[in-house]
């Protein structure tokens, strides 16, 4: 009983130091290229920023 809970401490200890190590790995950087026309390059108007609020009665 003693060598199966050796076992299995030394096997939760394995996984959790490649656990620990794989998430210091640095993540792959990702390019995407995007082409946006002229026509949605363009400002909101002022209006459109803000909805019609109805007072409060």
């Amino acid at each position: 009983m003693k060598k199966l809970r050796i076992a299995l401490a030394i096997i939760i200890l394995a996984v959790s130091i490649s656990l620990l190590l794989w998430g210091y790995a640095p993540n792959p950087r990702e390019a995407i290229e995007r082409t946006i026309p002229p026509a949605e390059m363009q400002l909101p108007t002022p209006s459109s920023l803000h909805p019609d609020l109805e007072p409060a009665a």
